[in-house]
């Protein structure tokens, strides 16, 4: 494993960067604070001039819904902000992040949401801000889900496993048009590739292991224990049914639709996913996010998406698989590992240099539910 390059420590580099902002270190520090209700005006602001073209959602309603901002029993986590010359230079979120390894209980924070105005981009203070989040939890974790947020985990980050794309396809006719656009004028090719993809779904489908019964859920009982792979070694994330209520379920961005699978009265696994457009505006199925107590029921799930897709007139399923165990199930499924992806990074870090370690080492296995796509 490459080790993590080398930085300045947190109050040297709060120096240069308060110097490269016309600041001094203290003015900075202090300028550190979580958010409240009465700063989203200038949060909103800033996010503005980072949204991309067609991404106009209500940022006001999802920021609420993300974050505590001074409210007691609201949010995922806390929103900070840096204040400085009388107005939001930066924001930087977590989001609370409780795990079990190796029989032990943590809690640290996932860091997301980092934006920076244009003019203190080249000052060092993204970085500066991760180093005051993890010096503010026992550890941090971090996934890459854009070009700039990739380089911060692999520079401040030990690096976790990438996050590869599988992707099950059900109308080749998408591909078709990007890789052979004189093979698209004519149909019957795709005709006849779309049957052979149907009975390889029907013929992987016989295969899909009885005893289960999967059922559309639009709530989720508050005391259920989110189920875990049994006997699975590495982190596991610790999550009940008002978590996955309101994570799944109630984002005002990213609205999801939710499949648990039961086996007798206890629930097995749960999946939930999105359906949106590609690039030629054709439906695509993505899996955010699964949880299940082994591979069987992993499995239930994944077919229960392809028949939803099947339904929905999808030309894919999509999902990004981190951990070994889900990508052979994965494989089972039908789904395939795109050729030319290099994954996407993710990391974790701690001050203390054998948590860290730890952490690196042990098998994660995130969703797209940890992706932070649903921010920007």
């Amino acid at each position: 494993m490459a080790s993590t390059p080398r930085l300045p420590a947190h109050d040297k580099l709060g120096r240069l960067v308060a110097r490269s902002l016309g600041l001094d270190e203290p003015t900075l520090r202090e300028g550190l604070c979580p958010a409240t209700v009465d700063d989203l005006p200038d949060v909103l602001a800033l996010r503005r001039e980072h949204l991309l073209p067609g991404h106009e959602w209500d940022d006001d309603a999802y920021l609420r819904w993300r974050y505590r901002l001074g409210r007691e029993g609201a949010g995922f986590g806390e929103l900070w902000c840096v204040r400085a010359h009388g107005r939001v230079l930066a924001t930087i979120g977590v989001e609370d992040l409780p795990v079990d390894v190796d029989g032990q209980s943590l809690t640290g924070a996932q860091v997301m949401d980092l934006m920076v105005r244009p003019e203190a981009q080249e000052s060092g203070l993204g970085i500066w801000l991760n180093q005051a989040m993890l010096a503010r939890h026992p550890f941090t974790l971090a996934v890459g889900a854009n070009q700039n947020s990739a380089g911060i985990v692999r520079r401040l980050f030990e690096p976790l496993a990438p996050r590869l794309t599988f992707t099950h396809p059900l109308d080749l006719g998408p591909f078709v048009r990007r890789r052979w656009p004189t093979l698209a004028g004519t149909p019957l090719v795709t005709r006849v590739a779309n049957a052979g993809l149907s009975l390889r779904r029907l013929a992987l489908r016989w295969g899909r292991p009885r005893g289960f019964t999967v059922e559309s859920a639009t709530r989720l009982d508050p005391a259920l224990t989110a189920p875990v792979s049994r006997g699975a070694a590495g982190v596991h994330l610790r999550h009940h049914g008002a978590y996955l209520q309101r994570r799944l379920l109630d984002n005002p961005r990213r609205p999801l639709a939710l499949r648990v699978a039961r086996r007798g009265d206890t629930v097995a696994g749960l999946i939930a996913w999105a359906v949106e457009a590609d690039d030629l505006g054709r439906p695509e199925l993505h899996l955010i996010d699964w949880r299940h107590d082994g591979d069987e029921a992993l499995l239930v799930l994944l077919h229960e998406a392809l028949r939803e897709a099947a339904a929905q007139g999808c030309s894919c399923v999509r999902l990004l698989l981190q951990d070994t165990a889900s990508q052979r199930v994965a494989a089972r499924a039908g789904f395939l590992p795109s050729s030319d992806d290099e994954g996407r990074p993710c990391g974790v870090q701690s001050r203390d240099a054998e948590l860290a370690a730890r952490l690196a080492h042990a098998p994660w296995a995130l969703t797209d539910l940890h992706d932070d796509a649903d921010g920007f």
